[in-house]
């Protein structure tokens, strides 16, 4: 169980990081932001004169703040809970274990809910939960090539293995 002083500390930095998220929140959702289509917020009279890369420009920065506002909101939550479990009166317990958090812990990251191994086993259980597409990007194309990536493949073995499937002074498929 945490100290009552410790406890009002922790209040305190809980209240202010939810005002602080709350107004992340607030500036990538007002005005000009994601709740405004990507037509309101492009400020030129017409797209004639846009190069498509400016268009490709504003299509990065707002996927970036919809990143950016899926993280505050996350963050959010979880501050919602250790301020849920405050008031239940549970604050400063492992939910995963039960034991007590350390008071140093809790300082410095007054939303968590989980011990420091307890933590460490659901990160690395949210990681093993990655994708499917991850697992595909990760294998190389040729598996001759992945037996050669540990003993060096440079800039000339990269131009071998390309000029084994042809070049612009030879016929396409295997020049042996």
């Amino acid at each position: 169980m945490v100290e009552q002083a410790l406890l009002g500390e922790l209040k305190a930095l809980l209240a202010e990081e939810e005002r602080e998220l709350l107004e992340v929140i607030e500036r990538l959702t007002g005005p000009g932001g994601l709740q405004s289509s990507l037509q309101e917020t492009d400020r030129e009279l017409s797209a004639y004169d846009n190069h498509p890369a400016d268009y490709g420009s504003q299509l990065y920065e707002r996927s970036k703040d919809l990143g950016l506002l899926q993280a505050a909101r996350e963050q959010l939550a979880a501050v919602h809970q250790a301020q849920q479990a405050m008031a239940a009166g549970v604050y400063g317990v492992c939910q995963g274990c039960g034991s007590t958090i350390p008071p140093e812990r809790l300082l410095a990251v007054p939303s968590t809910l989980f011990c420091v191994e307890c933590q460490r086993e659901r990160e690395e259980k949210d990681a093993s939960d990655r994708p499917v597409e991850e697992r595909a990007l990760g294998r190389p194309v040729d598996r001759d090539i992945a037996g050669r990536l540990d003993y060096g493949f440079d800039q000339n073995a990269a131009w071998e293995e390309a000029a084994r499937h042809g070049t612009s002074h030879s016929r396409q498929g295997n020049p042996s």
